[in-house]
């Protein structure tokens, strides 16, 4: 575009001709004056400032990372995080004090964190130990029991629950107590109201 410009083609029709607007044409015709093309940096800039109009002065990290290199050799409590630096400056009277949030990030943006940075991992997928039912070619059934439920106005309750990993089917048997007996019914009632699961888990 820059070079159609400066054959002597207008901008109007260079921008119809590129189908970009006159505008773009014009910034990138500035960007190149008084240069050759093959010296002009023509990556795409922010059109924003480039320090954001709400990051800390320069002065006042300095003075966050003083106190806590002195709180860190004198403290008591042996407190220098941004807590304790907040305190102290609110301590000393400090003009404008930067929240703890933003102390933290003065800190982790001077590399002033002694811990490492926590690396977060997703989560295996569903069933992970199981080929099959991670696969989603199987359905697992998982089954507990409660005790120590007490009722207002009744005995001891005990529960039989269960679900199904990928289905998130559910089913709760309240009985007064849950024995061996009890739970093959529960759990074969289930299954026959519903299916057989591949996996079962008891």
């Amino acid at each position: 575009m820059v070079r159609e410009v400066r054959r002597g083609t207008s901008r109007r029709t260079v921008a119809k001709k590129f189908g970009v607007a006159k505008s773009q044409v014009d910034r990138w015709v500035e960007r190149a004056q008084g240069k050759r093309l093959d010296r002009v940096d023509w990556t795409d800039r922010s059109p924003g400032p480039k320090t954001p109009y709400n990051r800390s002065s320069m002065e006042m990290e300095e003075m966050v990372l003083a106190i806590r290199k002195e709180l860190k050799e004198i403290s008591a409590l042996g407190e220098y995080g941004a807590e304790a630096i907040h305190r102290e400056m609110t301590q000393r009277g400090c003009q404008q004090i930067p929240t703890t949030r933003t102390i933290n990030r003065i800190l982790d943006r001077r590399g002033q964190f002694d811990g490492r940075r926590r690396v977060r991992r997703p989560a295996p997928p569903s069933g992970w130990y199981l080929p099959k039912l991670a696969e989603g070619k199987a359905e697992l059934d998982s089954f507990d029991g409660v005790e120590g439920l007490i009722l207002e106005g009744a005995k001891n309750v005990e529960v039989l629950n269960g679900i199904s990993l990928h289905g998130g089917l559910v089913c709760s048997f309240p009985r007064s107590r849950i024995t061996a007996k009890i739970t093959v019914n529960c759990v074969l009632s289930h299954w026959r109201a519903f299916w057989l699961p591949g996996l079962r888990s008891v």
